[in-house]
């Protein structure tokens, strides 16, 4: 992913859009296409599992995740694309500002919107599991879950179309770099890029780790006080959706903003740039990622192949029934299937 905090704190040398990784562009490709190809069609079966069932449409546990899905459908099928199309040609094409806007749009909004929105659905674990009577009425759940949702995609939206399309300055693209040199002008103005470092990166990239562990925590904490068996059997999905979406994050988000940090503080922009510039690249397989884990966590996978896929239904077993007459009469054998 490319990132504007990145270029602004460090060397345009060293920033996501403008340095290279010694990985070659075509080993990026083939890479990165086979890649978003799986997860596109992932997503899409996902969606449409949760769209045509009620039971998981109605799901709050399901909200979050449907608008995550949805963020990064658009990032496999315009942010990446974008980047498959510079790996073989090596520069952007078409060579326009509109193409460009649209691609820092949803490389670094899109992208960022959805590290908010996972530190949220860290959060709201805590309430659905330890404090579910606060979602017991239509009033409840409409200020404790709807609201904030709503609110976290206004802002989103809002925040990142004015940045990038009404802010007045001028954006000046390198059409012969990735992301178009990652030079967004609104980050020439300190408070904005102050804001978006902090409020829309870093903060929720540190945040989402620490609030899954402590979910985890409480979890161990109230059985070991209620001193029963942790039935992991019985919140396998659960602790498969948990860990798949904090360990992809935790790994490459987490980093990049203490990086970030310390480069606020003081520290040489050229140290810690080279491993930048490759979290950038691999942070693709965070939303690659999130598409099968929603798919294990969410479709029941073996009965969708089994019943939809294959047509495989159990065969009721052959039912037998003796009919026994009168001495003088043939016993009759039927079948009833």
């Amino acid at each position: 992913m490319s990132d504007t905090q990145g270029s602004n704190n460090s060397d345009n040398s060293s920033s996501g859009g403008n340095s290279d990784i010694l990985i070659p562009y075509v080993a990026r490709f083939w890479i990165l296409l086979p890649s978003d190809i799986a997860s596109t069609l992932c997503t899409f079966v996902v969606l449409f599992y949760i769209f045509k069932s009620r039971k998981a449409r109605s799901n709050i546990k399901n909200h979050v995740l449907i608008i995550l899905l949805l963020l990064g459908l658009a990032i496999q099928l315009i942010d990446v694309p974008f980047y498959l199309n510079y790996t073989m040609h090596l520069a952007v094409i078409p060579a326009n500002p509109s193409v460009c806007l649209i691609w820092n749009f949803v490389d670094i909004g899109l992208y960022n919107g959805t590290i908010i929105l996972m530190a949220w659905m860290s959060f709201e674990r805590h309430i659905l599991v330890f404090h579910d009577q606060w979602m017991s009425t239509r009033k409840k759940r409409i200020i404790i879950h709807y609201t904030p949702i709503s609110s976290i995609i206004l802002y989103i939206v809002i925040y990142y179309i004015y940045v990038f399309y009404f802010y007045p300055c001028e954006n000046v693209y390198d059409y012969t770099s990735i992301y178009c040199g990652s030079s967004v002008c609104y980050t020439d103005n300190n408070i904005l890029d102050m804001w978006d470092i902090f409020a829309n990166s870093v903060i929720p990239s540190l945040l989402e780790p620490f609030i899954t562990l402590s979910f985890l925590f409480r979890v161990i904490w109230q059985k070991h006080r209620s001193r029963q068996p942790i039935q992991w059997r019985k919140r396998r999905k659960m602790t498969i959706q948990l860990m798949g979406l904090s360990i992809p994050n935790f790994a490459l988000n987490f980093p990049l903003s203490v990086l970030y940090i310390a480069q606020l503080c003081g520290m040489p922009s050229y140290i810690g740039s080279d491993v930048e510039v490759y979290i950038y690249f691999f942070c693709y397989f965070i939303t690659f990622i999130f598409s099968f884990i929603c798919l294990i966590s969410i479709v029941d996978v073996k009965k969708v192949f089994l019943e939809k896929i294959l047509r495989r239904q159990r065969q009721p077993l052959a039912r037998f029934t003796a009919t026994v007459k009168p001495e003088g009469y043939r016993t009759i054998m039927t079948t009833q299937v």
